[in-house]
């Protein structure tokens, strides 16, 4: 488990962690609706939140996914990393694989959740930080979170040990 607890931006209310999960059922993505009047209100995201302090990246991960769905997930490796900014302030977004061990997704802390085709994503109105995930998930450039490809090939998991994910960063203007 990562523990980035030093990279909480602590102190700098202009700069957020957030950590979100990428879940999948077969060729469909579960997507969670932010409540209108919030940043960003009605567009669509991917589960996850806000890392507070003293949580590493998977506590904050498990917290929210719990919180705003009611599951319990497996946390697997980080597939997306991006820097956006949003006017004076900046998301430092990281997506993981997840699995869901435990619950049916509910939208108890959000507005809405839906299972929604890959093929449909771009159809959808998601936060700009978001929008270079959608392109990768799109074009069939992040990989699934599969244990079985992983037993039949242990080469893939040396390799996928030493896969960095890409990073987008976009600062401020």
């Amino acid at each position: 488990m990562v523990d980035n607890r030093d990279e909480i931006y602590e102190g700098d209310e202009r700069r957020f962690r957030v950590v979100a999960a990428l879940i999948r059922k077969g060729s469909r993505i579960l997507l969670t609706q932010r409540w209108p009047g919030k940043h960003a209100g009605l567009t669509w995201e991917f589960p996850g939140g806000k890392v507070e302090a003293g949580e590493t990246d998977h506590e904050a991960l498990q917290r929210e996914l719990s919180e705003e769905l009611g599951i319990e997930v497996e946390i697997g490796s980080c597939c997306f990393e991006t820097c956006h900014g949003y006017g004076n302030r900046e998301v430092h977004l990281l997506i993981y694989r997840c699995r869901i061990v435990t619950g049916e997704p509910q939208a108890i802390d959000v507005k809405a959740v839906d299972w929604t085709d890959v093929s449909e994503l771009p159809l959808r109105n998601f936060p700009p930080a978001d929008a270079p995930f959608v392109q990768e998930l799109v074009a069939g450039r992040i990989k699934e979170f599969e244990d079985d490809e992983k037993a039949q090939e242990p080469e893939l998991e040396a390799a996928e040990e030493e896969f960095k994910p890409a990073k987008v960063v976009r600062r401020p203007t």
